[in-house]
């Protein structure tokens, strides 16, 4: 069961960090008429209040799909340590896709709407899954 809950988390990171990687990427999410916003939408915004690069900016389609590709293959490994690690990346992650929401074109919402689902029900699983770890550690 837990092989196939990383891989299914494996997964669905993989596809998130490709929808934000390139023009073609809100295709896979039933949004191809996007393409030609992208390299606009994705080329900066200021950084999101409370994340790192708050006030000095960045790139999303290297610091959003980075940090997803980053999340996948963590996906992949266990322990305790690294699902807190992925439950604070997962909590600026959202922080980020709230920033976004105010920073792209609005016709980029369903796409950053379709992440930030993706990112609270993982978070809900991370919360869950320390959570148990953390009982069962008591017991």
């Amino acid at each position: 069961m837990e092989v196939e809950i990383r891989r299914t988390r494996h997964a669905a990171y993989l596809r998130l960090a490709a929808a934000h990687a390139g023009p073609l990427g809100p295709a896979l999410l039933g949004y191809p008429e996007l393409a030609p916003l992208y390299s606009k939408a994705y080329a900066a915004c200021r950084g999101a209040e409370g994340l790192p690069c708050a006030g000095v900016g960045g790139e999303p389609r290297v610091c959003v799909v980075r940090r997803l590709e980053h999340l996948a293959y963590s996906a992949l490994r266990g322990g305790k340590r690294r699902r807190e690690q992925e439950k604070a990346m997962v909590e600026g992650l959202l922080v980020c896709m709230g920033h976004l929401t105010r920073e792209f074109p609005p016709e980029f919402t369903p796409v950053l709407e379709a992440t930030r689902k993706v990112l609270e029900k993982d978070l809900e699983y991370l919360r869950k899954e320390l959570s148990e770890r953390e009982t069962s550690r008591v017991s």
